[in-house]
């Protein structure tokens, strides 16, 4: 069985971790569903939650560039990662004090990043000569109109659209855990009608 294994290019470990718990890479698929489907359904709050988690990660990364800091002889880089730390700090506790604005201003940022990086694929699919062009023009032109969407709805949007996709992205994740589990499913099965 193990050289039937090798012969594909699996690693053999790798393939027997993947058959034994596909169990728990199901249970992992279906809660991220979940999760994503009520960070949808209740957009607002998890956006809040998204925007103050993001908060915490600024200040413990910026808890992480002083304890760097502490690391570094030269003056220059020494500076140079103490003030990095405090901004870090300084925006984590901005963020987590004043949720609401920030996420409105976090959605206006990812209203100009889908509308410029839209435009910017709709560019580049006309110009260059890539497979696929009228997907890719396509792909640009939704982009940019989500961009442009959202925009046209702040300051509202900003109360719920980071949590929408926090959740669609979610969603999409735990389908692919799904299938990953029933693929794993599917390979213990094969061997164990190989072994009768």
């Amino acid at each position: 069985m193990e050289y039937k294994i090798n012969s594909t290019g699996q690693h053999p470990l790798s393939m027997q971790q993947l058959k034994e718990n596909w169990g728990w890479y199901l249970a992992l698929g279906i809660s991220l569903v979940v999760l994503g489907f009520l960070s949808v359904v209740y957009s607002f709050v998890s956006t809040i939650f998204s925007v103050v988690f993001l908060g915490f990660l600024f200040v413990v990364w910026g808890i992480f560039e002083g304890i760097k800091s502490l690391k570094i002889n030269l003056w220059g880089s020494f500076f140079l990662h103490v003030l990095l730390s405090v901004l870090y700090i300084i925006a984590g506790l901005f963020i987590i004090r004043y949720p609401v604005a920030n996420a409105v201003s976090l959605t206006l940022l990812l209203a100009l990043f889908f509308a410029i990086s839209g435009f910017i694929k709709v560019v580049f699919a006309l110009i260059k000569n890539v497979p696929h062009k009228g997907w890719l023009i396509f792909n640009g032109v939704v982009t940019m109109l989500l961009g442009i969407l959202i925009w046209q709805q702040l300051p509202v949007a900003g109360l719920w659209v980071i949590g929408m996709i926090v959740g669609i992205d979610a969603i999409f994740t735990g389908w692919t855990w799904i299938m990953l589990a029933f693929a794993a499913k599917n390979l213990k099965n094969q061997a164990g009608h190989t072994h009768h």
